[in-house]
């Protein structure tokens, strides 16, 4: 029984944390040109390694194909936007 009170004195001691604060998202990543060049790379890739494929499975590795293109195509917006690309 004793024991039971010592740890709600030892709970209701804690020092109390402060307000909470409302959650900021986080802020757009800003590229640049090599990171483009870098997302050709990955989208060349993606598609060598489709053509690659020696099973006869269709949809095989077009998920990773459909990342890097999307991936591609957001950051060639970003950069014609602030005015880097033509």
């Amino acid at each position: 029984m004793t024991r039971n009170r010592a740890k709600a004195v030892i709970l209701a001691r804690k020092p109390a944390k402060g307000p909470r604060k409302k959650r900021t998202r986080p802020q757009p990543p800003q590229y640049n040109v090599p990171d483009l060049e870098r997302a050709r790379d990955r989208v060349a890739a993606a598609e060598r390694r489709i053509d690659n494929e020696r099973l006869n499975i269709p949809h095989r590795g077009r998920a990773g194909l459909e990342r890097a293109q999307r991936e591609l195509s957001v950051i060639e917006a970003q950069l014609r936007l602030r005015g880097l690309l033509e």
